[in-house]
């Protein structure tokens, strides 16, 4: 028998999270800002909830995942906000990638409704919401993960607890550091190759012998040389993720230096305009840097 869930996100990610969740079975109430990204989902048999309320209103399970802190306190704690009406011993499962301080804080006001709160953000990005095959990292009460994790298998491959309220967001701004910063570091290396006459291909090649291979970036690739940047993870998001990182950096007094200095090529990407491409559009404002463009002889003469 299904669970009643309330899902409050229907964006990039949480569209395909939710459709995977009434294929599963389950009743879903669904909301987002923007209503007409709620279609396919009523199309799906979800019914379009008014306000994020509405949508926790009864539901055995809250899952949100909205773009950033300001949001998630607007559908948890603004009006008609979700933790008006969310039930006692209804768990809610927030996958936004938002301040740590911020989910605590949320986590405080869903215990003084008698319900549990876990932050869960995922990494694995489009593709891996479409295929169910996302990665969890999730902070809470080990109670309240224990009663999540067969609903969350619906939605991932794998559910790493990592500790108490907060430890799930503290894991995800880590490893979406090490993320952003490979892919940023990658495309400065190709630059500079490009500029010296070595072609992509090439530099390629050398790159998937050496130790310098990633999984990372043996996927990004084939779109940065044909100059693909359809967004499985948009770029502004990479760097409001690096904003937050940095953040959690200064109160914890721990030096990030080449985070700081990655994140400021992510903030001037995203100052051209490019914030709604995926975040490996990083590439295009070192190209412009350089004069260069790093695309294969196949993708630069289709161009």
């Amino acid at each position: 028998m299904g669970n009643r869930i309330g899902f409050i996100g229907l964006g990039i990610m949480g569209q395909p999270m939710a459709l995977r969740l009434i294929e599963a079975g389950h009743e879903l109430a669904v909301f987002n800002r923007t209503p007409e990204k709620a279609k396919p989902l009523e199309a799906a048999g979800a019914r379009v909830a008014a306000t994020p309320a509405d949508a926790a209103h009864d539901a055995d399970f809250v899952i949100s995942i909205v773009s950033d802190s300001a949001a998630m306190e607007e559908v948890a704690l603004g009006k008609q906000g979700a933790l008006e009406t969310i039930r006692k011993g209804a768990i809610f499962i927030d996958s936004s990638t938002i301040s740590p301080t911020v989910s605590r804080r949320l986590a405080c006001h869903a215990a003084g409704k008698g319900a549990s709160f876990l932050d869960a953000p995922v990494t694995g990005s489009k593709h891996g919401a479409e295929k169910g095959e996302l990665t969890f990292m999730i902070g809470g009460d080990r109670e309240a993960f224990d009663r999540g994790l067969p609903l969350l298998r619906t939605l991932g491959k794998k559910h790493i607890y990592c500790g108490a309220h907060g430890a799930g967001l503290s894991a995800k701004l880590a490893q979406n550091t090490i993320q952003s910063t490979m892919v940023e570091i990658f495309c400065e290396g190709f630059v500079l190759a490009a500029k010296a006459g070595v072609r992509p291909e090439t530099m390629f090649e050398i790159i998937q012998s050496s130790m310098a291979r990633a999984a990372l970036t043996d996927f990004k690739a084939p779109f940065i040389f044909k100059g693909d940047f359809t967004p499985y993870f948009p770029l502004k998001w990479m760097h409001k993720d690096l904003t937050l990182a940095m953040e959690a950096a200064y109160a914890q007094g721990v030096p990030m230096p080449a985070a700081a200095a990655v994140k400021e090529v992510y903030a001037a990407a995203k100052a051209q305009g490019k914030g709604d491409l995926d975040y490996a559009a990083v590439v295009t404002f070192l190209e412009e840097l350089a004069k260069v463009r790093v695309r294969t002889t196949e993708a630069a003469a289709e161009g």
